[in-house]
């Protein structure tokens, strides 16, 4: 076993022992399905209109994402290997649907899902390339630093799960401190990174030459190494695409352990630091006046009222719903709390019914119901037994030791 897999183990048996960190547990057991699994990630990031769905299109050999003259991608579109195409979203609520590849631009195009307004979570297409026979899952990303806010939010929360990364600059735009700013939060997560320069056909070679010796000086210095190589590349022409593919599939072949291990490092690194500030969050919560308190507890079971009367009108989809009442409790326990909630969202197909009305309700009770029992304990709200706040407090304290020393 390596050391970083050892670590991530230990990682998880700390978190998963605390209700209060499984959230965090459960991104850990995500490192360790990778590391044992060799399930790499590599995905395209940049600032927007600097090609990456036409770059995309060319390293699969297929024009299966949708590009556009105006900043188009709204979503995260992952791309693994199937005999057939296909295309399947997957939205924030845990539906599934299956679509047409001529419908994908409804879903996400900005122009035609502003602001993500469908609520999609990502999109997951099936494809027959080469490139991603050996089981690399291939992403490409919405663009950065665009008006659309939305679209930034999404790059920046999917870039921690990437392992590689194929940074894409244009000579159209000197590297600029939007890129700068985003590489160096890349860096915090990615194990190995490939700096392509998209539409070399657009200018001379000399010209090409100075942009590209322009942007080393400054990648060397924000990576901090000499050993950096950027790949010249025409997404139009297929000028140069053979070597960054050649490049990545080699990595993956070769170096997929390694990648994956400087990757899961540098991401457990990030889960345990947000682990320990999620028991801060607790000590304050915990250690606030009881009439703060109180107000918040009333204002948690205002919602919860709300939601029950709702639900009592619901009459389809009962799934899909559920799980919407899990995100809109999460939302307002961070809201009020402070505090990260977890819950699972199980998916399903978009329209599937398993249970009726009653059952539906029972669990909605008892998904509330759960979480002031939770709430109560975790916080100790309102406990009079000093045996038992002494042991929460002691298991808290051990806890925050252990993740610090780990």
């Amino acid at each position: 076993m390596s050391e970083i897999l050892e670590k991530c183990k230990k990682a998880y048996e700390l978190l998963s022992g605390d209700e209060a960190c499984r959230g965090y547990a459960e991104q850990v057991a995500q490192l360790i399905d990778k590391l044992e699994n060799n399930a790499m990630t590599v995905s395209i990031i940049g600032q927007f209109k600097r090609g990456k769905s036409s770059l995309s299109n060319a390293i699969l050999e297929d024009t299966i994402l949708p590009v556009g003259i105006v900043p188009i991608t709204s979503a995260v579109t992952k791309v693994v290997y199937s005999e057939k195409k296909s295309a399947h979203v997957h939205f924030k609520n845990g539906a599934v649907e299956e679509v047409g590849l001529d419908e994908l631009s409804r879903y996400i195009s900005e122009q035609e899902n502003k602001g993500n307004e469908l609520g999609v979570e990502m999109v997951v297409l099936g494809a027959p390339s080469k490139f991603l026979q050996d089981g690399m899952e291939f992403v490409d990303t919405p663009g950065v630093g665009s008006f659309h806010k939305n679209n930034t939010e999404a790059a920046y929360e999917y870039m921690k799960e990437s392992d590689g990364v194929i940074f894409l600059l244009s000579v159209d735009s000197p590297i600029n401190q939007i890129e700068i700013d985003f590489l160096r939060n890349t860096n915090d997560f990615a194990g190995r990174f490939y700096f392509a320069v998209n539409k070399t056909d657009t200018v001379a070679p000399a010209d090409l030459q100075a942009y590209i010796d322009y942007c080393r000086m400054i990648l060397c210095e924000l990576m901090g190494t000499d050993d950096i190589k950027i790949f010249p590349v025409s997404a139009k022409t297929g000028e140069g695409i053979e070597e960054l593919k050649t490049t990545v599939l080699a990595d993956c072949r070769s170096n997929a352990q390694q990648i994956l291990e400087e990757s899961a490092e540098k991401k457990l690194r990030e889960i345990v630091s947000q682990s320990l500030k999620q028991l801060d969050f607790y000590w304050k919560a915990m250690n606030m006046p009881f009439e703060e308190l109180d107000e918040r507890f009333a204002a948690v079971q205002q919602t919860i009222e709300e939601i029950k009367e709702t639900a009592a009108g619901r009459n389809a989809i009962f799934e899909l719903y559920l799980n919407e009442i899990k995100l809109q409790l999460s939302a307002r326990i961070l809201e009020l709390f402070g505090m990260e909630y977890h819950y699972n969202i199980k998916e399903l197909p978009a329209g599937m019914v398993t249970m009726n009305k009653n059952q539906f309700l029972k669990q909605v009770d008892e998904i509330c119901d759960d979480l002031v029992e939770t709430l109560n304990r975790i916080l100790l709200y309102r406990e009079e037994n000093a045996y038992t706040v002494v042991r929460r407090i002691n298991a808290i304290n051990r806890l925050t030791r252990s993740l610090k020393r780990l």
